[in-house]
């Protein structure tokens, strides 16, 4: 089976009234969209803090953490996006008592489906990475006396 496709243009004349016409244009006649890998990192950071019970993980320096996790702290994504192809690695905490694999299951699916979606880009993976857990203790203010 077979399908010819046409595009319809319309170009505005010197006095202002649209001129329709059926040509055939095709892409590179068009101009292309790049989707920058910061783009796409942001996306996937929103899609992961958009899954019930995952949240993001605080910068580590030597197995320190630096600051604290909360429910607003973004999980850390790094996006490489090649041609319309995109690899993804998410690092994020899962709040406990959830279970990791079905949490990382359920943000992989949802960052896919969300960067496909408004991106338009095939995603070829999600690496998630879990290196903590995030407990209530976690989630309140600790102050020194």
């Amino acid at each position: 089976m077979t399908a010819t496709t046409t595009t319809a243009t319309a170009s505005l004349s010197d006095d202002g009234t649209a001129n329709d016409s059926a040509a055939d244009v095709s892409a590179g006649d068009r101009g292309r969209t790049r989707i920058a890998d910061r783009v796409v990192e942001k996306i996937a950071a929103r899609a992961v803090a958009e899954v019930d019970r995952a949240t993001g993980t605080p910068r580590q320096v030597l197995g320190v953490r630096l600051g604290s996790t909360g429910s607003d702290t973004p999980a850390r994504v790094d996006a490489d996006v090649d041609g319309g192809v995109v690899t993804v690695a998410v690092s994020m905490a899962v709040r406990w008592p959830a279970p990791i694999r079905e949490v990382a299951r359920q943000v992989r699916g949802h960052v896919t489906e969300r960067l496909e979606a408004l991106t338009g880009l095939e995603v070829a993976h999600v690496d998630i990475e879990v290196p903590t857990l995030q407990t209530r203790a976690q989630d309140e203010d600790r102050r020194v006396i």
